[in-house]
């Protein structure tokens, strides 16, 4: 199973510096142990592997960075487009996996916490969702009262409406209330081309509040013909000429034809010989002569004249008090009555007309019987002006005619036009008031929808908050194996973890530790959780590529041991591991156990490496940047940095006045020799300028002006116990440092000759 050889290339890995594929630097081994302080890089280093766990660009790390991975087969992973293959093999150990993985719950007092990053989000999901509980409810009655606002509104309008519409349709039989509203809503059909204008409002109402039918009416009936007829025959006969068949003596007195006629005929009857008004004979001549003047002619003419005069009598009479007798607007149906009044109007000037030509017939006929011998002056109409007039009479009654008619018709199917008249008003309302009624029915509407969403989202919240705890149950270690296994972490059964209801409680002494572990207990409990699944998922150790970066954290030397004891024994038939520490004594832990195995002996390959993160500031840049070397001598041969930091001395001292790439670690590192040189020299626990001046003392041809700079040292550089914070930056300038690193080599050789040349050959700069 191929293992990581080398990073080939490197590119934007932050401190990390550059490096091409030309550039020289150790291949990994089986077993790598890279030693660098804070701030060298290892957790830079150790994302770059988490790269591949992953298969995708770490988020951690800047997005310009990139890099390529050569494996031992020749095989090679880049970044950013080739990642992945390495999934199932690399695991890694970090400061990211114990934050994903290790969650503690809120609060000074919580003592519940989380393992593994899947019960961890499980459990952060199952804490929204809780978050969200009090929320949804306020929602939810905040909501309810909006349904209950425009539910009310609905139905304020319903009944209010029904109330308007209930006015309009008089229905003593049905009442018409807001279900009946909604009803026809729902079922008429509805428009603005069923809202009425005001007039035809108000005449359907008026049908509907009527509480029986009007009477049937008679249609208006006028002998118009007849009436015709009568003025053409007065005009005939105010104009007919009688002739010479009339007397002379009847035409000086006219008015006596009639008169004459009856006499004649009554004498002519009884053959009286002699005149019984004047007494004279009767002669034959003279009677032949009265009977040619009243032959049949004048007898015609004054029977046609007499009944002429009749008829024009019967008529104006009948036509002066037919007017009297039409139906009255009043009387029809109100949607008719507009209409027949104006035809009424158009009778009554059509027949004004026709009965003054009427009334000058009757004259005409009169003046005629009284002197028919006479024509008679008249004013009637021509034919074609009595026609037009009587065509305009005959049509404004027909016109009113047709309007009675639709009124008995009306009278005669009254339920039905009662009804329908209701039906138009009820779709005239609901058309006129569609508008506002959707809107209240829209809003109602959203708002119990937006209800029920969120009666569904609270549920559907309960039902997640079942299921996460069930989850979050289901989803975490055997809390017995990582109890065994931070046992042997720690070196003691202090510490034992427990399933809780929810989660995990940490105990000690058989005792709930209230409030969150020591930072040593939380990476033990990560730690121990890490190497756990190592194995999960079908996976064997022999195939696994495991980055362990600082596996402890604030133990003490005995846990120590405990705790590199371990990952070394879990990890020992692993494919490949990298341990990646800061801490000193850790290292040497595994450099005791690796050492041997990093040397070629007997014809065998080394299977370990020993790696230092080398932190330079070069002269071009100015900035810091870490390389992967070769542990130093000095680190590698022994368990002390004692030797180390007086190498870092003799470098700086080597390099002169020119340029050193490591004088940004000096002021530290000759704080840390000094305190160990003097924790020898001058036993006690008195404080370094004490001490100072304890062996200044000793030392009276000492220079004084090299104590007061290593007494300035002591006061600028912080205190250190280790080589962790070394590469911190120093307030101290390029030339104080090399003044009192200068100073602490020449009091090495005052205090102690043999113990300086001894440091000299030991730790002599390359």
């Amino acid at each position: 199973m191929a293992i990581i050889k080398r990073i080939k290339t490197l590119k934007g890995a932050g401190i990390l510096a550059d490096r091409g594929a030309k550039d020289q630097a150790p291949d990994f081994l089986r077993f790598n142990l890279v030693y660098g302080f804070n701030g060298s890089g290892k957790s830079t280093l150790s994302r770059v592997f988490a790269c591949l766990e992953v298969g995708k660009h770490h988020e951690a790390l800047p997005e310009e960075c990139s890099f390529d991975i050569e494996m031992d087969d020749a095989t090679s992973f880049s970044a950013p487009k080739k990642l992945t293959g390495l999934e199932n093999r690399v695991c890694v150990f970090n400061t990211d996996f114990i934050e994903r993985n290790l969650q503690w719950g809120v609060g000074r007092a919580n003592s519940i916490f989380y393992i593994s990053q899947e019960q961890a989000d499980l459990a952060a999901e199952l804490k929204a969702a809780q978050a969200s509980v009090p929320p949804g409810e306020a929602a939810k009655k905040a909501q309810s009262d909006v349904v209950k606002a425009t539910d009310k509104a609905l139905k304020t309008y319903r009944t209010e409406r029904a109330k308007v519409v209930a006015g309009a349709l008089h229905s003593a039989s049905r009442r018409y209330e807001a279900g009946q509203l909604q009803a026809d809503y729902e079922k008429l059909p509805h428009g603005p081309e069923l809202v009425l204008a005001e007039e035809a409002l108000k005449a359907l109402i008026n049908v509907a509040q009527l509480s029986a039918p009007p009477p049937t009416l008679e249609e208006i009936k006028i002998d118009v013909a007849a009436i015709q007829t009568l003025i053409e025959s007065a005009r005939h006969f105010g104009e007919v000429s009688i002739g010479q068949v009339v007397l002379a003596e009847l035409e000086k007195h006219p008015s006596m034809v009639p008169w004459m006629k009856e006499g004649h005929d009554y004498h002519a009857l009884n053959s009286l010989e002699t005149c019984l008004m004047c007494g004279s004979v009767l002669t034959e001549a003279r009677k032949d002569k009265l009977a040619a003047a009243l032959n049949d002619k004048i007898a015609s003419l004054l029977v046609d004249l007499e009944i002429t005069r009749t008829q024009a009598s019967n008529l104006l009479e009948a036509a002066l008090g037919l007017q009297g007798r039409w139906p009255k607007p009043i009387e029809l149906d109100l949607s008719l009555q507009a209409d027949y009044a104006k035809a009424s109007n158009a009778i009554a000037e059509n027949f004004g007309n026709i009965q003054t030509h009427l009334k000058e017939a009757e004259r005409v006929v009169f003046a005629r019987l009284t002197q028919p011998t006479n024509a008679v002056a008249h004013a009637l109409p021509t034919t074609a002006a009595l026609q037009k007039s009587s065509e305009a009479l005959v049509g404004s009654v027909a016109l009113a005619n047709a309007l009675i008619s639709q009124h008995n018709t009306a009278t005669e199917d009254f339920v039905k036009r009662q009804d329908n008249a209701r039906e138009s008003i009820r779709k005239h309302y609901i058309s006129e008031g569609k508008s506002d009624y959707a809107s209240l029915e829209i809003s109602y509407s959203d708002a119990l929808a937006a209800a029920q969403k969120i009666d569904q989202d609270n549920a559907d919240i309960q039902e997640k908050i079942r299921d996460l705890n069930a989850k979050v149950k289901s989803h975490g270690p055997a809390a017995e194996q990582i109890t065994k296994l931070v046992r042997a972490y720690l070196g003691h059964g202090e510490l034992t973890i427990v399933a809780a209801v929810e989660g995990y409680e940490l105990h000690r002494h058989g005792k709930l530790v209230r409030g969150q572990p020591s930072e040593g207990e939380k990476t033990a409990i990560a730690l121990c959780y890490f190497l756990s699944t190592l194995e999960s998922e079908g996976r064997s150790l022999k195939d696994l590529i495991v980055v362990i970066d600082d596996p402890i954290s604030s133990l003490d030397t005995k846990a120590m041991n405990y705790a590199c004891a371990l990952v070394r024994n879990r990890l020992a038939e692993a494919a490949q591991v990298f341990v990646l520490t800061h801490n000193q004594h850790c290292m040497n832990e595994f450099k005791k156990n690796w050492r041997n195995l990093s040397k070629n002996e007997d014809g065998k390959s080394a299977k370990a490496t020993l790696l230092f993160m080398d932190v330079k500031a070069p002269a071009a840049t100015g900035l810091r940047t870490a390389t992967i070397v070769e542990m130093p001598a000095q680190l590698r041969g022994h368990d002390s940095e004692y030797h180390f930091l007086c190498y870092k001395m003799l470098q700086l001292e080597a390099t002169g006045e020119g340029h050193s790439e490591y004088w940004f670690m000096v002021p530290n590192v000759i704080r840390r020799v000094l305190e160990i040189f003097l924790a020898f020299k001058v036993p006690g626990s008195h404080p370094i300028s004490q001490k100072l001046d304890t062996l200044a003392k000793k030392l009276p041809n000492f220079d004084k002006a090299r104590i007061v700079a290593l007494e300035r040292l002591t006061q600028v550089e912080s205190h250190s116990d280790s080589l962790e914070d070394l590469i911190a930056h120093s307030s101290m300038t390029v030339e104080e440092t090399r003044d009192a690193n200068a100073a602490m080599l020449a009091l090495m050789f005052a205090a102690d000759d043999d113990h300086a040349k001894a440091i000299r050959t030991q730790c002599k700069a390359a």
